[in-house]
């Protein structure tokens, strides 16, 4: 899976980690999306398994750690920043 593929589906992945060992057939993905607003967890979940249903046949393991609106990930950023600062 390549993140081109995700950004093409919901626009925005923050972060696509393979964490299948070099085979690529595990992931762990965040994803912030407008088509997430008004939208509860599970269907957000739906949404991003849905827009990656050609890719999910070849992965074994999808784990999708956030799947955030575009103002629900802004505070986490700045609350990441303030932590990260010295």
């Amino acid at each position: 899976m390549r993140k081109s593929s995700i950004l093409v589906s919901l626009c925005k992945a923050k972060e696509v980690i393979d964490t299948s060992g070099g085979c690529g057939a595990s992931f762990e993905i965040e994803v912030v999306s407008e088509q997430f607003e008004g939208k509860r967890l599970l269907e957000r979940h739906r949404m991003v398994n849905a827009a990656l249903s050609e890719e999910m046949k070849d992965i074994h393991a999808l784990s999708i750690k956030k799947a955030l609106t575009p103002a629900q990930w802004k505070p986490q950023q700045d609350t990441d920043k303030h932590q990260s600062a010295p």
